[in-house]
């Protein structure tokens, strides 16, 4: 008669304890052949999709044969029409009448498993353990699949992840298909790497239940240990995956990291590692910031040292800055490193770093950089730097009160809007508009009309008929032939802000500066980034720029940074004029010469000098650490006075 069963649902994904403590059950009675006709019926109104003449049917085999073979058929597919309907309960009642029945019946794991899963659908896990976990018939082949399927299901259920795994190995031991045993996979390496405590690592990695788990678990375990400084049992514990999971892909990982752990204890205090783009698009970029590198470090210049430089290209790719990292470290031992120039590369190269124990200056202004890690630090110009300068210059300095923001819709733009907005926020001032726009926009002129209440007509009808009305007064001889006048031409702007900040280029402000002019907005002041300090941006705003206020690290044409002592050496060392990259670059080689001089010979110890950084000499100023790393340095002030970019406070004096 069994083989009349149905299966009328689709097995789900779950390990399996067989025990010989079940309780000994009686045969049950010999159906009739009526009944048995009775189910085949049912079984063909279920298989037309006639469930509820199926349901009928069953109900009345069960209420006929209670203690006979058909009357468990009738429960278990009575259930599997239930199940698939949704209801649960139900589904469980007939499940569990079969499965705690008195009567013997080669279905009874079967009608466990599908109770399980009944619990599981109910949220009710721990009664699904409880099944899963008990004893049962020996199962054939097919029911110990299922029976694991579930109780990883159950487990999962539960978030008791190490048990899971224990359930997922098994069942992928019990599965033959490929494809199906690398899903398995995949999932048990997921709750691996995101459920997992030091602990459970350790368990998983030290018990052979776990089987193909155990090298995945005990790499894991070793990244823990070196996160927390423990190299030598991190070194251990690696080779252990060597030899759980030789010639494989993690093997690989784990020989490569032990070259890493390696490298640590061998350091020449004297040699400094560069990361640069040597090649490709930022080449320049790159040969500048390294020949400023060795000028503060000695290596060329009027100061010499015997400190050594290992140079090696990043490309300005993330991948090569990575390998540029691993290199300097394994091969060169350097006990520090000046890198990150590029916005593509930064970010690889503070995690590299990180990762392999090497302090690294970082030169690039991406934000959240030195979130990577201790060993990271960051010289340069950072957008929060500028915003709480500029804030601080027209709050405190100029006494603007109230301003308006025109952003492009970019990474640049909204980081930059955001940090000036809370920067003043912060200091007691208030931004009363702000106005977005796409990369490709050529007309800026609906941007300064929204902000000036000139755009819909409709919020100043009635100022717009009265205007109206007057101008037509004074305008009696105007021919109706004459087109009617513009918005413009009678509605004045509403101008509530003192200053408009603009985070853009010399192309962008070169056409949205003069969009207020051209609407009628005057008197208020504009406000920008470093790429303001370009003669790009008179050349393209014109006068409309005159007054306006911006932050960088240095006025390449002040007399005052020409006569400096860094310029006169760089300029006469390699002919050329050196610029704010430069700067940074120059800057972070002398602190670390300064420190390892002063006798740091440990990565670790110069790391802890490089976080209490305090008044070191650069190029143009003193020096200092911050929080998150971040080192403070000397900022200038400028402004657009007669078509020339100035330092701000040169016309306040």
């Amino acid at each position: 008669m069994r083989t009349l069963l149905v299966s009328l649902l689709t097995a789900i994904t779950c390990c399996v304890s067989c025990s010989a403590t079940l309780p000994t059950k009686r045969e049950p009675r010999k159906a009739s052949a009526q009944s048995i006709q009775e189910l085949k019926a049912a079984e063909a109104s279920a298989k037309a999709g006639d469930t509820k003449k199926a349901t009928a049917r069953l109900k009345k085999i069960i209420q006929q044969n209670p203690d006979s073979d058909v009357g468990d058929d009738a429960h278990f597919m009575l259930g599997n029409i239930q199940y698939g309907q949704g209801l649960y309960t139900d589904a469980l009642a007939n499940y569990r009448a079969v499965a705690d029945s008195e009567y013997a019946s080669p279905i009874e794991n079967d009608a466990k498993i599908r109770a399980a899963r009944s619990y599981l659908r109910l949220s009710k896990p721990d009664d699904a353990e409880k099944i899963v976990t008990g004893p049962w018939r020996e199962p054939t082949p097919e029911q110990a699949t299922e029976i694991e399927r579930v109780r990883a299901e159950t487990f999962l259920a539960q978030k008791k992840s190490v048990q899971a795994i224990e359930a997922l190995v098994a069942l992928a031991d019990k599965t033959e298909s490929t494809s199906e045993k690398e899903k398995i996979r995949e999932q048990a390496l997921e709750l691996l790497d995101s459920r997992l405590s030091e602990d459970d690592l350790r368990e998983v990695s030290g018990n052979s239940k776990f089987g193909f788990m155990r090298a995945p678990a005990k790499y894991r375990y070793a990244l823990v240990l070196a996160d927390q400084r423990d190299y030598s049992r991190a070194r251990s514990a690696l080779a252990d995956v060597i030899d759980l999971a030789p010639q494989s892909e993690l093997s690989e990982r784990a020989t490569r990291l032990i070259a890493q752990i390696d490298a640590r204890n061998r350091v020449d205090a004297r040699t400094i590692g560069v990361s640069l783009p040597l090649s490709g698009e930022q080449a320049a970029t790159g040969q500048r910031a390294l020949r400023a590198i060795q000028l503060g470090l000695g290596v060329y210049g009027p100061k010499q040292s015997n400190f050594r430089l290992a140079v090696v290209d990043s490309e300005g790719t993330a991948d090569g800055g990575r390998r540029a990292i691993e290199r300097l470290v394994q091969e060169d031992n350097v006990i520090a490193i000046i890198g990150g120039l590029t916005s593509k590369s930064a970010t690889a190269e503070a995690a590299k770093a990180q990762e392999m124990g090497v302090p690294t200056i970082v030169l690039s202004q991406k934000a959240g950089i030195t979130k990577a890690g201790d060993a990271i630090f960051r010289n340069a110009l950072t957008s929060q730097m500028q915003m709480q300068q500029l804030a601080d210059v027209a709050i405190k300095n100029l006494g603007l009160k109230r301003f308006a923001i025109v952003y492009p819709n970019d990474a640049y733009g909204v980081e930059y809007a955001n940090l000036f907005w809370d920067e003043i926020k912060a200091r007691g001032g208030e931004v009363v508009g702000a106005q977005t726009y796409d990369a490709d926009t050529k007309d800026f002129s609906p941007q300064v009309q929204r902000l000036t209440g000139t755009f819909y007509l409709e919020d100043r009808s009635s100022e717009y008929q009265q205007r109206l009305r007057v101008y037509q007064e004074k305008n009696p001889k105007r021919s109706s032939r004459t087109s009617a006048p513009s918005v413009e031409d009678i509605l004045p702007p509403l101008v509530d802000f003192d200053a408009v900040f603009i985070p853009e280029t010399a192309v962008g402000v070169g056409q949205i500066v003069p969009a207020f002019a051209y609407n009628n907005v005057r008197g208020v002041r504009f406000l920008g980034t470093n790429a303001w300090n370009s003669d790009a941006i008179v050349r393209r705003a014109g006068k409309a720029v005159e007054g306006s206020v911006f932050i960088d690290s240095v006025l390449t044409t002040d007399p005052a940074f020409r006569s400096s002592e860094f310029y006169t050496s760089f300029k006469g060392t390699f002919d050329e004029e050196p610029g704010r990259n430069e700067i940074q670059a120059f800057d972070s080689a002398v602190i670390l010469r300064q420190l390892i001089g002063s006798g740091e010979t440990t990565r670790v110890g110069l790391q802890s000098r490089l976080a209490s950084l305090q008044n070191a000499p650069g190029a143009l100023g003193k020096i200092s650490a911050a929080g998150e790393r971040e080192f403070r340095r000397p900022t200038t002030i400028l402004t657009v006075s007669g078509g020339k970019i100035v330092p701000l406070v040169s016309i306040q004096k």
